[in-house]
């Protein structure tokens, strides 16, 4: 045991006091006359007995009161069992992502109990130590060095962040620093495994690392998983619906009331029950007018975790798309396939009157039955390709081969009619386009008079296993069928199964398709644009605060790069000048919302590179102090030794009265 003040050891000289006063009564006897003190012998004698114990038992209280009393003063402590806790640089990370909302044991939030803690190790160290406090937002600033009493300031302005950061980044950011100093890193956080995810094996021999992992006893969330309409592109005065995919990550939730919001009017609502660890898609119908861009919000109560239920997207009319057909076949069946619906806009033209302007504007261009390929249309097709758009090639019964950049598509007069195989629905391509195939349903009769040798994904084949129509890896997309349209060699175009693949293709070919939301920690976005006008820039804009992103036009795209920490989920509008161009929904990441953590052992293994390392979960603030303290200051007495003598001060209280 040492003392921090041993100085005051030279009061233990007090410990004469009581002994003198014992030793010497100073009080003066008095006489008192009685007349006959024959029978008060043996009384005296019991009275002597009694009052020596009396006097040595309140010296002995009298002599522990002063002796812990002035132990008190000298601050006696237990020195620390390792050497820690003295550079004079120091790393803390806090992590103050949203799901630290959740509640610990203590019923306070993950974020207020590492705030706490962050508290309580800067005040650990001596006045002069320099700290870098980081947070999930990596603000401009954060690498330079501040003092304890700034950095303490700082911890009191922390608020949560729209942003998470993966392990690997934060372990990026925390080494980015002088690799030759010795310094204490802290790394504050509760380990999502949907956030931390997996980064390499940290290596480090020269710096002390403190763990502080928060732990959480209930796990449980409902948040919304998707949201997709039953038709991706919403047109007028067409039937569709919005379906909603909720995820429950924790116990049964009964009755959770689900709200739908259109332009800040309620819609809709409706009950649902989710089990345990489930999802449940709800399916909300879009009646009466809607306008060409609508904002919209899913909305339900959930606690303690309510920084995700709400939910934002934008409906956006879609914006028709440019099909150009060239073709010497009057009235084909692939312009009256699309010529039938109002998302498409055809134009037919024949090999000798073709537009080349309506081929610059166009999604789609469909090459049907050309014997030849004029060099012309040939430059176009492939520039076409070459800046990502969609093309189909339909070849003629006459012609011999056909030469697409490296490809070759030439006659194979080998090949019988045959009836094509049953689609696989697993296929991307089909999603959401069959829910089942019976295998007894009657498929079209082809015949796949054309191969090529490209790489290439087989949509439709026949029983044999020849290929009839594919989508060949071009730098855009090339879609082959493997045979002509017309009667002698197929009835696939009078099959039911020719409409849902022809607006398949064209749906993916729309360049105007914007997502319904993103995420807040997006590094860029990407939407259809021309060009941007000199001198104008386009603006994010959200009740009275204006962004101007970084911006660039790449093959007809806008490149938006998002100043991440500086969004917060809503709406903004994305503006040119004073015309809205249109409306971008952000919401928190996803990630965000799947509370589940690393459990201890799997983060000592994947740290397992690092020489010093401490982890700790503790159960508060003052705990958390009082660990490090003992284990790397002292254990201080002097709360002890200061009890012990009030407690002796009180005996003797006690021993005066009724003794």
């Amino acid at each position: 045991m040492n003392f921090t003040y041993p100085i005051f050891l030279w009061g233990l000289s007090a410990l004469a006091i009581p002994i003198i006063v014992h030793l010497f009564n100073f009080r003066k006897a008095k006489k008192v006359s009685f007349s006959n003190v024959r029978f008060l012998e043996s009384i005296k004698k019991q009275s002597s007995s009694n009052l020596r114990l009396r006097h040595l038992l309140i010296l002995f209280c009298r002599l522990l009161f002063v002796f812990f009393l002035v132990l008190t003063f000298t601050q006696p402590f237990i020195p620390g069992s390792e050497n820690g806790l003295q550079n004079r640089s120091v790393q803390l990370y806090l992590d103050n992502s949203n799901s630290l909302s959740n509640l610990t044991e203590n019923d306070i939030s993950g974020f207020n109990k590492l705030i706490g803690v962050a508290q309580e190790v800067v005040n650990l160290y001596p006045q002069e130590t320099q700290f870098n406090l980081f947070t999930n937002d990596f603000l401009p600033g954060s690498s330079i060095s501040q003092s304890k009493t700034k950095t303490l300031e700082r911890l009191t302005e922390v608020e949560y962040s729209n942003l998470t950061r993966s392990g690997k980044e934060i372990f990026t950011k925390l080494q980015s620093s002088d690799p030759n100093e010795s310094k204490d890193v802290f790394i504050l956080s509760d380990f999502q495994q949907s956030t931390t995810g997996t980064f390499d094996a940290i290596v480090d021999s020269i710096n002390q690392y403190h763990i502080v992992a928060v732990g959480t006893p209930e796990q449980r969330n409902i948040s919304v998983d998707t949201v997709f309409l039953t038709n991706p592109f919403l047109v007028p005065n067409q039937k569709n619906s919005v379906q909603v995919r909720l995820r429950n990550q924790g116990p049964l939730v009964n009755d959770l009331q689900v709200k739908f919001f259109i332009n800040d009017q309620q819609s809709a609502t409706t009950s649902i029950d989710i089990e345990a660890n489930s999802s449940h898609t709800v399916i909300f119908e879009l009646t009466g007018q809607l306008n060409k861009t609508n904002r919209c919000r899913i909305s339900f109560e959930d606690f303690p975790i309510s920084f995700d239920n709400d939910y934002y997207f934008s409906l956006n009319q879609a914006a028709q798309i440019n099909i150009v057909e060239v073709s010497n076949q009057p009235n084909s069946p692939v312009s009256k396939v699309y010529k039938n619906n109002d998302l498409f806009s055809v134009e037919s033209y024949q090999s000798e009157s073709i537009s080349y302007p309506a081929l610059e504007r166009a999604d789609l261009i469909v090459i049907n039955g050309l014997i030849k390929l004029e060099n012309g249309l040939k430059a176009q097709i492939e520039k076409h390709l070459t800046k990502g758009s969609t093309v189909i090639f339909i070849p003629n019964e006459s012609a011999t081969s056909y030469q697409f950049g490296s490809t070759t598509i030439e006659r194979d007069s080998s090949v019988s009619k045959s009836p094509l195989s049953i689609p696989d629905i697993k296929n991307p391509f089909f999603e959401n386009i069959f829910e089942s195939i019976s295998n007894d349903t009657q498929m079209p009769n082809v015949s796949a008079s054309f191969k090529w040798s490209a790489n290439n994904v087989q949509l439709l084949k026949t029983k044999t296993g020849q290929p009839f129509l594919s989508h060949l890896f071009q730098k855009g997309n090339l879609y082959v069928f493997a045979g002509p349209l017309t009667a002698p060699y197929t009835n696939f175009h009078q099959h039911a199964l020719f409409v849902p693949v022809m607006h398949r293709i064209a749906e993916q070919s729309s360049t105007n398709h914007q997502a319904l939301a993103f995420n807040v920690d997006r590094i860029n976005l990407t939407l259809p644009v021309d060009s941007i006008p000199n001198g104008q820039l386009y603006k994010l804009q959200k009740e009275g605060a204006e962004l101007i992103p970084s911006q660039r036009v790449s093959a007809n795209e806008l490149v938006l790069d998002m100043p991440k920490y500086l969004l917060t989920p809503g709406f903004y509008d994305l503006t040119l000048g004073d015309q809205l161009f249109t409306t971008i929904a952000f919401n928190h990441s996803k990630k965000e919302s799947n509370l589940a953590t690393l459990p201890v052992e799997e983060i000592e293994a994947r740290l397992s590179g690092i020489k010093h390392l401490n982890l700790y979960q503790p159960q508060d603030a003052a705990s958390f102090s009082k660990i490090l303290k003992e284990k790397y200051h002292q254990r201080e007495l002097w709360k002890y030794t200061l009890i012990l003598s009030l407690i002796f001060l009180f005996a003797e209280s006690v021993l005066l009265r009724f003794l």
